[in-house]
């Protein structure tokens, strides 16, 4: 499968789907976004946990790229806690009250492969709202079991401070390929796997 289309789990199997499913515009409505509900979400996840079982032994290149993929992130989270502490908490217009974010198909397959627990819900309740995991002192949720695009998202502020380091800017976009590249990988893996 190219970089251009997606999955989406429908009657416990896997679909290709366009990318304009996959990441609909801020517009859309609710039921654009994958697993809204909480029947959707526990079937998304039980139809993974059924194509894990089932294929166990041919998901080995798919289980050691969701490793591979935990490793670099987790070279990341260092220095996004560093930027958060210097532009969060004085921040007037937080990020998580006012992105319409959610755990993609590569999120939750990352997780199910990597063995880390699974949010007991979709990002969003309903057209509108922000995050439920958005709590007063920053999300509930553990870094790693975060979606990427609140991993690879950097704010003006957090711009601004890695234009004053143009190493660690560096160093940050190289790992963020990484991810990227590795997610595909692990996808890609996953799917030649259980089709």
């Amino acid at each position: 499968m190219d970089g251009h289309a997606a999955v989406r789990i429908r009657s416990g199997r896997l679909e290709a789907v366009r990318d304009s499913w996959y990441h609909p515009p801020m517009n859309a409505p609710l039921s654009a976004i994958p697993w809204n509900s909480p029947a959707l979400w526990q079937a998304a996840n039980a139809s993974v946990l059924t194509l894990l079982r089932q294929n166990r032994t041919a998901l080995g290149t798919a289980r050691r790229s969701a490793g591979r993929l935990r490793y670099v992130l987790e070279q990341v989270f260092p220095i996004m806690e560093n930027l958060c502490r210097q532009t969060c908490t004085a921040c007037t217009d937080v990020c998580c009250r006012r992105a319409w974010v959610w755990i993609d198909f590569k999120d939750l397959l990352f997780l199910h492969l990597a063995g880390i627990p699974i949010p007991e819900a979709q990002l969003l309740r309903r057209q509108g709202d922000h995050c439920r995991y958005a709590g007063p002192h920053g999300c509930r949720l553990e870094r790693i079991q975060r979606p990427f695009v609140c991993t690879w998202y950097v704010c003006p502020a957090q711009s601004h401070l890695l234009a004053k380091h143009p190493e660690g800017k560096q160093r940050l976009s190289s790992l963020l390929s990484q991810i990227k590249a590795q997610r595909r990988r692990m996808e890609d893996a996953f799917i030649r796997a259980v089709a």
